[in-house]
This record gives C-alpha cells, sequence and structure tokens, in this order.
C-alpha cells in the first residue's frame, strides 16, 4: 500500500478528485501498449476498450478518463516501438537487396 501512495503522489492530475490518478494510469499502460504494437485491426480493440470504459463509468462514476489516459499513453509508447521496428525491418531488407 506504501508503493500506492507513493506512485499517486508522484503522478498527480489537477482534475483527480479522490487522489488515484497515478496507480490508475501505471496499471492502463500494459493495455495501451498492447494495442499500439499492433500495427493492424488496432481500431476495434481501441473502441472496444472506450465503450468498457464509459460503460464503467456509467454506473460506478469512477473517472473512467484516468484509464483511458493512461491506455493513451501506453498506446503511443507501443506505436512508437511498432512503427521502429517496421522502419528497421524496411531498412534491413533494402540491404539484404542490395
Amino acid at each position: 500500500m506504501e508503493m500506492v501512495n507513493l506512485i499517486n503522489r508522484l503522478i498527480r492530475h489537477n482534475q483527480d478528485d479522490e487522489g488515484d490518478f497515478g496507480i490508475r494510469v501505471l496499471i492502463h499502460i500494459p493495455i495501451g501498449f498492447f494495442m499500439g504494437l499492433l500495427l493492424f485491426n488496432d481500431q476495434g480493440l481501441i473502441n472496444m476498450f472506450l465503450k468498457y470504459e464509459r460503460n464503467e463509468d456509467a454506473h460506478t462514476q469512477d473517472e473512467a478518463w484516468k484509464d483511458i489516459f493512461g491506455a493513451l499513453v501506453g498506446f503511443v509508447i507501443g506505436r512508437m516501438i511498432s512503427l521502429g521496428l517496421f522502419v528497421l525491418l524496411i531498412i534491413w531488407l533494402i540491404g539484404r537487396l542490395l
């Protein structure tokens, strides 16, 4: 529990009323990272995640924007890695052909 409190003190947001922004962002980064790694058919996963979070927020009113923010951070990181690997593959293939 001490680690959770430390994370929430280090990662904060002005709009956070409950003080759990940091841990919820960190928990959802891997989900977004996985979605970002997929170069194809990721739109369906993103839509499904957003619908799930909005539905959950409608019932629990737990400020789902925190979860969406974490997934977005993970998505950007995953997409950058994925595209970087794709570019490296293209460079490698061109090098093999020449």
